[in-house]
């Protein structure tokens, strides 16, 4: 049997876990909608033997959340020798008590979301894996071979099923979400029938490598900027919603999530305007939230928005690997970048102008943001595990400073161009998150399927905004989206 591996997974370990005990922040999730014409026996023994060959794969997925912290309190993760399947693996069974259609919601969509809001208000026990995969089984949805053949419908019907790969945010980042089903996808078209019959518990019989840790790979005190580029300052500077930052009480938080599809086309288009352009999609979308919340908040004195952004590149890290390489850059639109907003007409092509001039300076600051990326002042700045609680514990009762954030997870696809789709294809992707209790209002999460649909996730806390603004964001983005494939 291997020997068991301890670490706190570095910087980004300790600020999420941290944030985890407070209560502050749960969980990432990366959530693929699929679709197969496998019998469902078949479906979950090539998807265990799946999870287990990713398990062999990546070494994050190897570590449980330990009940042991270091001198200066940070949680430590440690190895498993052995795993069981239901410490792993969740399966639901659709039906029709276990959803609720909403809105013009599907009633599949609907038992997703729940199932997310649980899995993002859920703390992460001690003792188990620091990640889970949730599988939901639906209904079969169509024949693929007529009706001339029923006797065995459940072979013959394509059927949906969606996998959640729920992960605690130390051991990962969103594009290591990504990077769990292209592993599982790869194997699961490469595992034969005979090879899909695996055994429970999973023996760890090899080697656990520690995790691959961003200041490793990177030099955090590298001095050499000069006072030219350093960052715009603006953390002073007031910010929509300005609440007061407090923790739900007892019980009562709660994590929101929130889907909205774009259509192919409407997202052909949308990108096609950007590139006219020059701006990309998430500046794109960053403007349009921010008329729209300029409007919605009249009084609003200004935006601070966040955008995550990967390091792998500088870190030299594979984006087919499960890690914690990634830092997030932070923009202000002042007052008076919305009052000009506000004196334009919705919809007209001088509102348009303002959209796009936010996400060219979007662009700008990412730019200069990336190009100093080896000095990341929010990872440099990150103090040990005791000053890192106490300034935590320090912001409550302090007024909110982030707006919202924004994250382009990217495109998913299938493993190959000819792969069997009767046996198993993405057809959505979509990434969500635990509502922030101090960061942003909310989270507005990108994710894409090549050749197919946009899904819109917005995530928030509930009680920090109201269901009905979220509802109106999501309406209006896909909207004005939607205006730029019919011309208007």
């Amino acid at each position: 049997m291997a020997e068991q591996k301890t670490s706190t997974f570095g910087i980004c370990g300790r600020m999420f876990s941290i944030a985890h005990d407070l209560g502050y922040y749960r969980s990432v999730a990366v959530t693929g909608i699929y679709s197969s014409s496998l019998r469902k026996v078949d479906l979950e023994q090539r998807l265990d033997a799946s999870v287990q060959a990713a398990i062999r794969e990546h070494p994050a997925l190897c570590y449980i959340l330990s009940d042991q912290t270091t001198d200066d309190g940070s949680t430590i993760f440690a190895s498993f020798k052995e795993v069981d399947r239901d410490d792993l693996i969740e399966v639901i069974n659709y039906s029709s008590e276990t959803s609720s259609e909403e809105g013009s919601e599907s009633a599949a969509d609907s038992l997703l979301r729940q199932r997310l809001e649980n899995a993002h208000t859920s703390f992460w026990p001690v003792g188990k894996p620091a990640w889970r995969m949730i599988i939901i089984h639906h209904p079969t949805e169509k024949s693929l071979l007529g009706e001339a053949a029923q006797s065995d419908s459940e072979t013959l019907e394509e059927r949906r099923f969606d996998i959640a790969f729920v992960f605690h945010h130390a051991i990962a980042d969103g594009l290591s979400g990504l990077a769990f089903h292209n592993t599982m996808m790869k194997h699961f078209s490469l595992i034969s029938d005979a090879s899909s019959k695996v055994k429970w518990p999973l023996v760890v019989d090899w080697d656990v490598s520690l995790p691959n840790l961003v200041e490793e790979r990177i030099d955090l005190n590298n001095p050499q900027r000069s006072e030219s580029e350093q960052p715009a300052t603006h953390g002073n500077q007031p910010a929509w919603p300005g609440d007061t930052i407090t923790l739900p009480p007892g019980n009562g938080y709660r994590s929101r999530v929130h889907m909205a599809i774009v259509p192919p086309e409407t997202l052909s288009s949308s990108l096609k305007f950007c590139k006219s352009q020059g701006i990309t999609l998430t500046g794109y979308l960053h403007g349009l939230i921010c008329v729209f919340l300029s409007r919605e908040a009249a009084e609003a004195p200004g935006f601070r928005l966040v955008t995550p952004y990967s390091l792998r590149q500088f870190t030299k890290t594979s984006a087919q690997d499960i890690a914690f390489h990634a830092a997030s850059m932070a923009m202000y639109v002042p007052e008076s970048g919305l009052a000009a907003i506000r004196k334009t007409q919705p919809q007209s092509s001088e509102e348009r102008e303002h959209v796009v001039q936010i996400a060219k300076d979007f662009s700008e600051s990412m730019a200069r943001e990336v190009a100093a990326s080896s000095y990341i002042d929010e990872l440099r700045d990150v103090p040990d595990g005791i000053e890192l609680r106490k300034s935590a514990l320090e912001i409550l009762g302090k007024r909110r400073t982030k707006s919202y954030e924004i994250s382009n997870l990217g495109v998913g696809q299938n493993p190959t161009a000819d792969q069997d789709a009767k046996r198993m294809a993405l057809r959505r992707l979509m990434m969500t998150q635990s509502g922030s209790v101090t960061g942003h209002a909310f989270s507005v999460n990108c994710a894409s399927v090549r050749g197919g649909p946009l899904t819109l996730s917005i995530t928030w806390s509930n009680g920090v905004v109201e269901d009905q603004l979220i509802n109106s964001l999501s309406l209006y983005l896909k909207r004005s989206m939607e205006r730029l494939s019919t011309g208007e």
